[in-house]
Formats: structure tokens, sequence, C-alpha cells
């Protein structure tokens, strides 16, 4: 029985160490993708080919898209530590987390160029998100 409690536990300090870790190479993405973001915008606004300091749809579209994916990131890295601090996994967080993705992808959809069939599974997939979110937190409440 000690040997199960001693291999559980070395096996939990393991797994901390590896989120950790990935906690560690995810705040360095998102280092180097705010400073890609900052680059982006700079360089959009001082090219002189359209107007000086006026950005494109298109250009637009791209930022917007950027900041949405470290935003996502954020608060991948916020429920990586609260499941590294806690003895559960949380999850509303990560629901949260999955909602933020999906509008992000449906923020930045071309739908000129998307598939009915995409368009149908995204409303269900965030139709679910919805529910699974509101679930989460009114079996929570009633506890």
């Amino acid at each position: 029985m000690k040997n199960q409690d001693t291999f559980t536990t070395v096996i939990l300090k393991i797994n901390k160490n590896v989120i950790r870790f990935l906690i560690g190479m995810m705040t360095f993405s998102l280092i180097l993708g705010s400073a890609h973001l900052i680059y982006l915008v700079v360089q959009k606004a001082i090219d002189p080919t359209p107007f000086f300091l006026l950005l494109d749809v298109s250009d637009l579209l791209s930022i917007f898209n950027l900041v949405l994916i470290i935003a996502v990131g954020y608060e991948l890295i916020k429920s990586l530590v609260l499941i590294i601090t806690s003895e559960e996994i949380p999850t509303v967080p990560i629901v949260q987390i999955a909602i933020v993705a999906v509008a992000n992808k449906i923020i930045t959809l071309d739908l000129k160029h998307s598939d009915p069939n995409m368009i149908i599974g995204l409303a269900l997939l965030i139709s679910a998100l919805g529910l699974a979110h509101f679930l989460l937190k009114y079996k929570k409440c009633e506890k």
C-alpha cells in the first residue's frame, strides 16, 4: 500500500512539473506573439502604400485574430495554473476557454470560403458549450 502511495506521489509530481514546463513554454510563446503583434501593427500603420496610419480591413482581421489567439493562450495558462494548484479539474474555466476559442473561430471566419456544414458544426458546438457552461454553473450553485 505504501509503494502505491509513493508511486502516485511521484507520478503527480512529474505531471505537475510537465504542466509547469508547458506553462513556461506558453508564456514564452505569448511574449513572442505579443512582440509579433506590436511589429505587425507598427508595420501596417507606417506602410505608405494605401495611406499612412490607416489599416485595411484584411489587416484588421489578421490583427484581431492574433489578439484573440493571445487572449485564448492567456486563459489557457490561467486554467493550467488552476489545474496544478487545485485538487480537482476546474471544469467551468476549461469550458469558458473552449467558448472563447470557438468564438474566435466564428469571429474570424470568412463566410465566402466556408462550407455550410462547418458553419452548422460551429453553431452546434457553441450551443453545446453554452449548455455545458450553464449546467456546470447551475450544478455548482445547487451544492
